[in-house]
C-alpha cells in the first residue's frame, strides 16, 4: 500500500513538472519537454497521459514549418478564472482573468468612503456584475485583492493604513465571506510592482521599485524577481506619517502638495491646476514643481540606498503626473546618491494594481487547480 502510494504521489509530481514546463513556453513537444526537464520520455509521455486526462493541457498546433510529425502540447487555461480586485480610494476596480492572466472583463464601483461594510459592499458588487457579464465562464478559484494599507501576511489583517477606517480589518477573511471564494490580500503598491513585473515597464528587470506618488505615497520592491514584503509585509513604507501628523515633513504626496503649495500661493490649487499652470511656465507653479521634484527624488534616494534598484517606476494621480516634472526629479536625484537608478512613469495608468492581482491570481490559482486536477485524475486512473 505504502508503495502503491509513493508511486502514485511520484506521478503526480512527475505530471506538475511537465506542465510547468510545458507552460513556460508553449507549445512543447514530448522529445523537447524530456530535453528540458531531464526526465525520459517514456516518463513524459506517462505525465502527458495524465495530464491529458485531467484536460491540463491539450495537442496544439506545431512551431514554424520544421516538426518532423512530433506532436505538440499546451496549457488549458480556461478551466477555472479569477477575480482580481483593486480596492483604492474613490474605486473599487475588478476585473475577470483566465489562469493564463488574460483580462476577460472588468468593472469599477465607485465608493463614498473606505468603511469597512462600503468596501466589501462594492467588492461584491463588482463580483456580481462580472460574473453575470460572464455568460458560461467556468466558476471563480480564487479572488486577489489590493488594499491600501499593509496587511499581516499571516493574519490576513490590515495593519496600517492611510484610510483609518481599515485598520484592524480581517480584510481577507471578510472578503472570502463576502465573496464565497478562496481570497488572497496584498498591499495594493506590492500588487502594482507585481503588474509592472509582468507587463509594464519592469518586465524583464529583477530589481525594481514601484514607487506610488497620491493621496499617500508607498513603494512597492521586486528584488530577485521576486516581489519583497518583508518580515511583517510593511516593505517599501517609505513615508510613513509622524504620529499625530496627517504626512510626513517633505512628503510628495497629493495632500501635502496642496497644503504646502497653498501656504506658499496664498492660494488652494489641486494637484492638477499646479501641473497644468507648470506646463504653461508659471514662475511660481514652476518653483513649487522643482520642490515637488526634489521631494520625489528624496524618497527614491531612501529606496537606492537600500535596495540598489536598477529602475524606479512612478505610479499613482501624482506619480503619472510626474512625467512632466522627470527631468527634474533626475537631475535632484543625481545630487543625492552616486549611481542613481533609471526613472520610468508607469504606462499601465490607473491599471496597475489590478494587472498585479490578476497576474498573482492567475499563478495562484492555476497551482491550487492543476495540484486538485492531477490529483483527481490520478485516483481515476488508478480505480
Amino acid at each position: 500500500m505504502a508503495q502503491h502510494a509513493t508511486l502514485a504521489t511520484l506521478r503526480e509530481i512527475n505530471a506538475s513538472v511537465v506542465l510547468t514546463a510545458i507552460r513556460a513556453d508553449p507549445p512543447l513537444s514530448r522529445a523537447e519537454v524530456s530535453r528540458r526537464t531531464g526526465m525520459t520520455k517514456p516518463t513524459v509521455a506517462n505525465a502527458l497521459d495524465l495530464l491529458l486526462a485531467a484536460g491540463l493541457v491539450r495537442q496544439a498546433a506545431p512551431p514554424g514549418e520544421t516538426h518532423y510529425g512530433a506532436v505538440y502540447f499546451e496549457p488549458v487555461h480556461t478551466l477555472a478564472h479569477v477575480l482580481a480586485l483593486d480596492i483604492g480610494t474613490r474605486f473599487v476596480r475588478g476585473a475577470i482573468c483566465d489562469l493564463g492572466g488574460a483580462m476577460l472583463a472588468r468593472h469599477d464601483q465607485r465608493i463614498a468612503d473606505s468603511a469597512p461594510e462600503t468596501v466589501l459592499s462594492a467588492a461584491k458588487a463588482v463580483h456580481d456584475r462580472l460574473l453575470e457579464g460572464g455568460g458560461d465562464l467556468p466558476g471563480l478559484e480564487v479572488a486577489v485583492a489590493g488594499v491600501p494599507g499593509v496587511v499581516d501576511p499571516r493574519e490576513g489583517v490590515i495593519r496600517e493604513s492611510n484610510r483609518a477606517e481599515l485598520e484592524g480589518v480581517p480584510i481577507r477573511a471578510r472578503l472570502a465571506e463576502a465573496l464565497g471564494v478562496h481570497a488572497e490580500v496584498e498591499n495594493d503598491v506590492t500588487l502594482a510592482a507585481v503588474g509592472e513585473h509582468a507587463s509594464g515597464a519592469g518586465r524583464g528587470v529583477d530589481d525594481f521599485a514601484f514607487l506610488s506618488i497620491g493621496a499617500g505615497v508607498g513603494a512597492g520592491l521586486v528584488l530577485g524577481g521576486r516581489p519583497h514584503r518583508g518580515h511583517r509585509g510593511a516593505a517599501g513604507e517609505v513615508d510613513n506619517p509622524p504620529p499625530g501628523q496627517e504626512f510626513a515633513p517633505d512628503s510628495p504626496s497629493a495632500d501635502a502638495l496642496v497644503s504646502w503649495s497653498a501656504a506658499s500661493l496664498g492660494e488652494r490649487r489641486t494637484p492638477e491646476e499646479l501641473f497644468a499652470a507648470g506646463r504653461t511656465g508659471e514662475p511660481r507653479a514652476v518653483e513649487i514643481l522643482t520642490e515637488q521634484a526634489r521631494r520625489t527624488a528624496v524618497r527614491i534616494a531612501e529606496i537606492t540606498k537600500v535596495a540598489d534598484v536598477e529602475l524606479v517606476v512612478l505610479g499613482g494621480g501624482i506619480g503619472l503626473a510626474s512625467a512632466d516634472i522627470l527631468g527634474r526629479i533626475e537631475d535632484a536625484l543625481a545630487a543625492l546618491v552616486r549611481r542613481p537608478p533609471r526613472l520610468a512613469v508607469s504606462g499601465l495608468g490607473d491599471a496597475p494594481v489590478l494587472v498585479g492581482a490578476m497576474a498573482r491570481g492567475a499563478q495562484l490559482g492555476w497551482e491550487r487547480f492543476t495540484t486538485r486536477r492531477i490529483s483527481e485524475a490520478a485516483v481515476r486512473s488508478n480505480t
